[in-house]
């Protein structure tokens, strides 16, 4: 940044990349004799900020260096001095208070700047940001009761909007179940890409569904994300509108979670108490794991009607000090504890499954609710034997609903 005489604005540039070996910002500036010109550096280096200034005097045409200079490494930025600036080289007014936001591309930002953004306005869903997740959730103890696939009928952009359809099968004893090299499970590709024929109480998925994220093309660390969305409507359906870790995969179990936003897909659901969890009942915030039990650091608001009702505004501005948790535009809950545990970027997931033990604890639910019991082996049977209780609450409002997805530096 350049500045003449300690006056607004300054001339600024962004500087991305090196030219012959050298990183070089050329501006068109009328300098006059005594002027005093300050330069403003800052560099931005695994994840550390480092600035240097520096002024020089205009002396019959020499350009002298004072002693004004200074060197510091800042841990984050926190905007002081801030100057309304020239951004070259278009010349538009600027006025950049740089934000404590790190996005995977490592470049500095601004508060309040668009950093990601999907409208889903093309025909089909852009595939070099967003990855489907291909594997059945059927075998681990977090037992839920799905396969993620990338089927059409699964996923799919449709008038401006991104549509995550769960399906339930049209059958699911015979033969064997196997995603072959489609699968994308990394961990545990032996349990999570096949079930093998004859496997006592074992059956094929019983429900196909969809998972999406961002975490080869996508991630931040502190920001604000608003998804707007329709929620799923039909009992054990659960939405994933999430940040996770990248140091982690999408299938990673136990993995750390920043939930923006759900409400479980049950039109009626009570607990052992009386209280209602059903999808009037919406909850954001946190969730880690301690040697396999879940914390959860978690606000909640209730209305009168299901979130699956209609379209919402769903915001989490996550802070170096603070987690907010919106829903359109109205605060329901700041959260304080267990930011620690979020330290590093995460990417964005997307999707729909059905179960899942933290999703729907049978030590919360009021008894014989669910057609069901987590974490037994025959689960996946009896909830598909069970299915004329629930398959007949699914329809065209089962789909989640994604109008646009939009990420701000903070």
């Amino acid at each position: 940044m350049f500045q003449i005489d300690d006056t607004c604005p300054a001339l600024m540039d962004y500087i991305t990349e090196a030219v012959n070996g050298s990183w070089v910002s050329k501006q068109k500036m009328s300098l006059q004799n005594n002027d005093k010109l300050q330069i403003s550096m800052l560099v931005q280096f695994n994840e550390e900020i480092f600035e240097k200034s520096e002024t020089r005097v205009i002396l019959n045409t020499r350009l002298l260096t004072t002693k004004d200079s200074s060197s510091r490494v800042i841990t984050f930025l926190s905007g002081e001095g801030e100057c309304q600036a020239y951004l070259a080289p278009a010349q538009q007014v600027k006025r950049c208070k740089p934000a404590q936001t790190i996005v995977s591309s490592g470049r500095h930002t601004c508060q309040g700047e668009l950093i990601f953004e999907d409208n889903f306005s093309e025909a089909q869903l852009n595939k070099t940001t967003w990855k489907h997740d291909i594997r059945q959730r059927m075998y681990h103890v977090e037992e839920e009761l799905v396969a993620f696939d990338d089927a059409a009928r699964n996923s799919f952009v449709k008038e401006g909007e991104l549509h995550i359809v769960p399906t339930i099968a049209t059958e699911v004893s015979d033969g064997s179940f196997n995603l072959g090299d489609r699968c994308t499970a990394v961990e545990s590709p032996d349990q999570e890409c096949k079930i093998a024929h004859g496997i006592f109480y074992s059956i094929k998925p019983p429900v196909f569904s969809a998972q999406i994220h961002t975490r080869n093309s996508f991630s931040f660390k502190f920001g604000k994300i608003v998804v707007r969305a329709k929620l799923p409507k039909g009992d054990w359906l659960f939405p994933y509108l999430m940040l996770q870790p990248v140091s982690t995969y999408a299938e990673t179990h136990y993995a750390k979670q920043l939930r923006i936003a759900y409400a479980r897909g049950n039109a009626n659901l009570r607990t052992k108490q009386g209280d209602d969890i059903s999808g009037n009942h919406l909850y954001g915030g946190g969730v880690v794991w301690h040697h396999g039990n879940a914390v959860q650091f978690i606000k909640d608001k209730i209305s009168n009607n299901h979130y699956g009702d209609d379209f919402h505004n769903y915001t989490m501005i996550w802070q170096r000090d603070k987690i907010t948790l919106m829903v359109d535009e109205e605060v329901y809950g700041e959260l304080y504890d267990g930011l620690s545990f979020f330290n590093e970027k995460c990417f964005i997931i997307f999707g729909v499954t059905v179960g899942g033990f933290l999703n729907f604890d049978d030590g919360v639910l009021a008894k014989d609710v669910k057609p069901y019991k987590n974490r037994e082996p025959r689960a996946a049977l009896s909830f598909w034997q069970h299915r004329d209780s629930w398959a007949p609450t699914w329809g065209r409002q089962s789909a989640m609903r994604i109008d646009y997805v939009r990420v701000y530096a903070e």
